[in-house]
């Protein structure tokens, strides 16, 4: 796993944060609540199948307004509007006493397992670009798709996503080859952003199933 906890058998808990980014003043990023939010839950949702579960549950902690509460949740819907899933029931909280300058929320999302993560007779590859602020919305092409990788993980192609946060792809292969060195013609430092770009395991025996799903751009990763 990432950065998802395993609190017992089968319950899988991720979260994902999201601050100065959204319609505020003095926002950083300047884009649509319903954006900011698409995002957040984006990578929660990949942290769940990087653990190999589905989302169950959603907890929003809303530090923006009451007003972005509806905008947030068009966000979340839209994401599982995506994947082909029905959205799980909406919880949590919003700060009603105090009112932000910039923006902020937080997602908690609580899964349970529902498939297995293997990485036996399988080849590395990076779907998508690392992307990060304004590049995420003016590159949307180059975005690993939700759709594509939920559906190569049930076809059994993909056997382990595996998210690229703010540390860049250098940083999340330590974690998952430890200290073997890699190759890849992307930037191996640059932030991945909203987990614009995804390491994936593919099966060796479906490489061209894979490529004919995937529609964003793919570079493979090398192990040395």
């Amino acid at each position: 796993m990432r950065n998802a906890i395993k609190i017992d058998k089968d319950t899988i808990i991720t979260i994902d944060n999201s601050g100065c980014i959204g319609e505020k003043e003095h926002d950083y990023v300047k884009v649509s609540n319903e954006v900011a939010a698409y995002y957040s839950a984006r990578v929660s949702i990949l942290e769940q199948w990087c653990a190999g579960a589905q989302p169950t549950h959603l907890f929003l902690a809303n530090f923006t307004s009451e007003e972005a509460w509806g905008d947030y949740e068009k966000g979340f819907a839209k994401v599982f509007e995506e994947i082909g899933e029905k959205m799980p029931p909406l919880n949590g909280s919003t700060e009603s006493n105090f009112t932000s300058m910039q923006s902020g929320l937080s997602l908690t999302v609580v899964g349970k397992i529902a498939f297995e993560v293997n990485e036996e007779n399988c080849d590395w590859f990076i779907v998508g670009k690392p992307l990060v602020g304004e590049e995420v919305v003016n590159n949307l092409n180059d975005v690993a798709k939700l759709n594509e990788l939920i559906l190569l993980i049930k076809l059994g192609v993909v056997k382990h996503v595996w998210p690229v946060g703010s540390k860049g792809i250098k940083a999340e292969c330590k974690k998952i080859f430890k200290n073997n060195e890699i190759e890849c013609a992307l930037p191996l430092e640059k932030s991945g952003g909203p987990s614009t770009c995804v390491i994936v395991a593919v099966d060796r025996e479906q490489l061209e199933q894979f490529y004919e799903i995937v529609s964003v751009p793919v570079e493979q990763l090398i192990i040395k």
